[in-house]
């Protein structure tokens, strides 16, 4: 078993210190010992199966994330009974965790943690004065004054790869996406590939720095400073409503220590990306909806760390206009953004309107008046929101949109799965005539790409009107859809759709391991820890983004350079060397990680049967789920997850810590 757990310790990519590893592999047999000898409810099925389903994941993921392939798994006999080993390895391995995990949360659900004045003198004091006397601005400093560094270094903000067409985009100059859509009007170049709100938040910012200062730079330092402040007051604000919920002062500590020196939230906060602000909008969103799902139950004041403290209101008025905001963000904020709102707003309609039934029902009961405690029309203000939400959509989309020429984004953004698995299956069969270059051996031997014949001309007929067939194959990347997509014909009708749908429909019948092999490649990196996992968006490549021709052509964008900047650079990139560098902390810059965060967390939650802290969970999943049919692997992109990673610290301190009193 020792053997079993050392090998399974040294899979994990990137992870190279042996003796370190062997070390932790021997202090495993406590907990081993512990768990399969010291207790008798190991073999449960919240256990067994999530424990079943992480060794699937570790041993696939790590054949996919060498070979992008299932050949390390699935190969000769050797390789089998290697893969079947490190299974049984990462089983045992999963049991003991989720066991000790799920029995940690029981006890961190069910008592305080003690932290006291009396035990901690000067620590307490510190952490009560920044997190309980003034519960919003102190953690709003403290982020701020942590993530002062990061926001000098990436002055006027960094670059990702669809800024500058964003802010082309809102000044009507030539971009990527106005390249191949049909546009509605040629000479409006706007469109709806990117949010067009954010489009134009960001577009009206550098507008701004043009007018006030002839520059582009200053509108971007403009648009940063601003999304840097936003940022830290949501996550100040989602720590500020914790204490509201009844969550103790070190769990809050905790989290603002995680928001403070976890090296991503900096970086992201001065990213210029729409993912940012949506992430923001949602976390606000989240608070607001536990807020309404929590308000209409008893609970006893856990927030007093002093005695005679005011217990603080739960959902106050100005919560409304939280609410709304917030609502109306995650809409427009992201495209497709309305379904979370739609989730959030049912959610807590549904629980407000069944606390003043119960409150009725008690009420009858015992032949007293309602409680003013529960409001008897909180759920339609819910509604109310949600009314405002749907609405404002509609007119954005249907009317406001066509009347100003405004172009819809391409239908081929919810394709990515379908066209993966095609160019995959072309690749791998056809590639001879789908432009896949010859290989060549150590020998010196040529070898012609593949064509055996189980693609007809027929079928690359149909493929190639919906799809540019003649470098198809070459174009596929296992980890990113966007070579293919990108030459998706716009001009195909509805008919050339559903005729390519049936030639995937009967590839699917030939080689049903190749499109499942296209699936799990482009979306492995969301449950395994990938080596390729890309975190970070770095100040030189946002230099070499800002220096391309399509950028300078128009606008004068380029880094701050001083030595202050120079300095802070170079210090922040240290620092996310070393977390890089720190094992199994090191993790914490991989998305599978905070995937299989929230995987534990639901699955505790429903052997809890604590199904109003579940429902608290909904949106997150929903994040996920869309993310598992976008065009990009969780190890090549991060910030497609972002949203839940901002989000999860909130939600576990206010469904698990305290969660006897406030969920039961």
């Amino acid at each position: 078993m020792l053997y079993v757990c050392y090998e399974v310790l040294l899979s994990f990519a990137g992870h190279t210190d042996a003796v370190m590893l062997l070390a932790l592999a021997c202090l495993l047999t406590l907990p081993f010992r512990y768990v399969f000898f010291g207790r008798g409810d190991t073999w449960r099925p919240s256990i067994i199966l999530p424990s079943l389903f992480f060794a699937i994941c570790m041993v696939f993921g790590r054949s996919y994330d060498l070979t992008d392939s299932a050949e390390i798994v699935l190969g000769d006999k050797a390789r089998i009974i290697c893969a079947w080993i490190g299974g049984a390895g990462w089983m045992l391995l999963a049991i003991v965790a989720f066991y000790l995990v799920f029995e940690c949360l029981d006890w961190l659900s069910s008592r305080r943690i003690p932290f006291s004045e009396a035990h901690f003198g000067r620590i307490w004091r510190v952490a009560h004065a920044v997190l309980s006397v003034h519960p919003f601005a102190g953690p709003f400093l403290v982020l701020m004054i942590a993530w002062a560094p990061t926001l000098i270094a990436s002055l006027p903000g960094l670059f990702m790869g669809d800024t500058g067409a964003q802010i082309r985009q809102w000044f009507n100059y030539p971009n990527g996406t106005s390249d191949y859509l049909r546009l509605l009007n040629p000479s409006v170049l706007l469109n709806g590939h990117h949010p067009v709100v954010h489009t134009a938040i960001i577009g009206s910012c550098v507008q701004l720095g043009l007018s006030l200062f002839n520059s582009a730079n200053a509108g971007l330092i403009i648009y940063t400073c601003a999304q840097f402040v936003i940022t830290a007051a949501c996550m100040a604000y989602s720590i500020s409503s914790l204490r509201k919920l009844g969550v103790s002062l070190p769990v809050r500590g905790a989290i603002l220590l995680f928001f403070a020196f976890m090296p991503m939230f900096s970086n992201y906060a001065a990213l210029l990306t729409k993912d940012v602000l949506f992430a923001d909008a949602f976390l606000v969103l989240l608070v607001q909806t536990v807020k309404l799902v929590a308000c209409g139950l008893p609970r006893r004041d856990a927030n007093v760390e002093r005695a005679g403290e005011k217990a603080p209101v739960l959902f106050a008025r100005h919560d409304w206009l939280l609410l709304a905001l917030a609502a109306m963000g995650s809409t427009f904020l992201r495209n497709g953004g309305l379904v979370f709102p739609l989730a959030a707003c049912v959610i807590a309609a549904a629980f407000c309107a069944w606390d003043v039934h119960v409150a009725r029902r008690a009420a009858k009961q015992t032949g007293t008046a309602v409680s003013c405690a529960t409001p008897r029309f909180r759920w339609v203000g819910v509604l109310a929101v949600l009314a405002l939400c749907l609405a404002s959509n509609m007119y954005f989309t249907k009317v406001f949109m066509p009347a100003h020429d405004i172009t819809p984004g391409s239908k081929r953004e919810i394709l990515s799965i379908p066209f993966q698995q095609t160019a995959r299956f072309v690749q791998k069969h056809d590639g001879l005539n789908s432009g896949v270059n010859p290989t060549v051996k150590e020998d010196g031997t040529i070898v012609e790409a593949p064509c055996d014949g189980l693609v007809t001309d027929e079928e690359r007929a149909v493929i190639d009107r919906v799809l540019k067939y003649e470098n198809l194959g070459r174009r596929y990347n296992p980890d990113k859809s966007d070579a293919v997509k990108n030459c998706f014909n716009e001009y195909a009708s509805q008919e050339d759709i559903d005729a390519y749908f049936e030639v995937w429909a009967q590839m699917f019948k030939k080689d049903p391991e190749c499109y499942i092999s296209a699936l799990i490649n482009n979306y492995y990196g969301y449950f395994y820890p990938s080596a390729r996992d890309a975190w970070v968006y770095s100040t030189a490549r946002s230099a070499e983004i800002m220096a391309k021709p399509d950028n300078l052509k128009y606008f004068d964008f380029h880094p701050v350079d001083s030595k202050v900047v120079r300095w802070c650079d170079h210090l922040i990139n240290l620092y996310r060397v070393a977390v890089q560098r720190i094992p199994f902390i090191s993790l914490t810059m991989s998305s599978a990680t905070y995937v299989w965060i929230m995987i534990v967390v639901v699955v505790y939650l429903l052997r809890r049967h604590s199904w109003r802290a579940l429902a608290i969970w909904v949106p997150l999943l929903g994040v996920l789920a869309v993310c598992l049919i976008g065009p990009c692997n969780g190890s090549t992109y991060m910030r497609y997850l972002y949203p839940v990673i901002a989000c999860m610290p909130f939600a576990i301190g206010a469904t698990v810590t305290r969660s006897d009193f406030l969920w039961s």
